[in-house]
């Protein structure tokens, strides 16, 4: 079939920077001098068939679970893509969360999937609605796809909730895969434990990287964890699009990985002290909606009743040079998502171009 444009990811690797760029939902990336590899050397030699061994173990170390249930891959993307593929044939049914990442709905699209969606309720921390799963299951979804934290909203699935929805797909003979992408976010902001959905079941499927959380993006070390049933597939699945992992990449990850408390402080300050600008110029807007979320450096925002978000993130884009992203990316489009992991400088004029370009509309 022929390939669809993934309209969001377009958009995000091609538009021009503004000067105020709040557009990422992901700490800044990691200075080299950061780093600090220690006279490491990093090699080209590519060691383990479907992963570095020494990253298997400390994958499973870091969330809890054997090695042999970890798929190393390029990047959370590459990991939904692979995961949704081992866990589906074609023409089956899958259902999808809403709001939804556009990705996860392209990749159905491409694997040939129907498609079902159920809600993410934003007047209840938009937690999934689980009346809406269990009719979707009940009508022959094979798989149920969640963000969690939630994309865009940066909300937490609580733990009884995700159960729920787990102990559903379990009557039904699905799976669910959840993207964990920014769930650390949770642990190390609002001291949430850090675990892993696929603990839950071998009906489960986790994916997750070292990008958002922790500022690695171009390492596209991303990883899926499920049961070795799942990674066996996966692992095929994996072969159609790659030989093997690069291999400076796989290095470079166990070195993070071995000094993951290092980073995670440095995300910890990050969101520490741009939470604080933040909330306060949040505070000050009595005409956005807003949800609070669990710990991400991104919030979904409301606009004023009657603004539409692609005509005001034009006008903000043109007249302001600053950059957010419109909620259209993710069916609504009285929304946007603002990003608050920059620099304080970048931020804090950011929020007040935001602000003026809401004066205006008012206006």
């Amino acid at each position: 079939m022929p390939l669809g444009t993934i309209e969001y990811l377009l958009w995000a690797k091609t538009h021009p920077p503004a000067r105020y760029e709040l557009t990422v939902s992901g700490v800044p990336s990691v200075p080299n001098r950061e780093i600090d590899l220690e006279g490491e050397a990093i090699s080209l030699a590519v060691e383990g068939a479907y992963g570095h061994p020494v990253l298997l173990d400390l994958i499973g170390q870091l969330y809890g679970v054997a090695p042999e249930r970890v798929l190393p891959v390029t990047g959370t993307s590459s990991a939904n893509f692979v995961a949704l593929a081992a866990i589906t044939e074609r023409g089956q049914c899958v259902a999808i969360e809403s709001p939804a990442y556009e990705p996860l709905i392209r990749i159905a699209e491409m694997l040939g999937l129907e498609q079902v969606r159920f809600s993410r309720d934003k007047s209840e921390h938009f937690i999934p609605n689980t009346d809406e799963i269990e009719i979707a299951l009940k009508r022959g979804a094979r798989a149920v796809v969640i963000t969690d934290l939630h994309n865009p909203s940066g909300c937490l699935c609580p733990r009884d909730h995700l159960l729920g929805i787990a102990e559903l797909c379990r009557r039904h003979s699905a799976t669910l895969l959840v993207d964990e992408v920014y769930r650390d976010f949770a642990c190390l902001n609002r001291g949430v434990d850090r675990e892993t959905a696929a603990s839950l079941g071998p009906h489960v499927v986790a994916t997750n990287s070292l990008t958002k959380v922790y500022g690695f993006g171009g390492l596209r070390a991303g990883w899926l964890i499920g049961s070795t049933a799942v990674i066996g597939r996966a692992r095929c699945v994996f072969d159609h699009l790659c030989v093997d992992l690069p291999a400076p990449s796989a290095h470079l990850a166990t070195h993070v990985l071995r000094n993951i408390e290092r980073f995670e402080s440095r995300t910890r300050a990050i969101h520490r002290h741009q939470s604080i600008l933040f909330s306060r110029w949040l505070a000050s807007r009595q005409d956005l909606g807003h949800y609070g979320n669990d710990g991400a450096v991104f919030c979904y925002l409301r606009l004023p009743r009657g603004v539409g978000a692609d005509a005001f993130c034009r006008l903000l884009r043109q007249d302001y040079d600053t950059q957010v992203v419109p909620g259209t990316f993710f069916g609504d489009n009285d929304h946007i998502r603002v990003g608050f992991g920059e620099s304080p400088e970048i931020l804090s004029e950011g929020l007040a171009r935001i602000g003026l370009a809401l004066d205006r509309t008012r206006r």
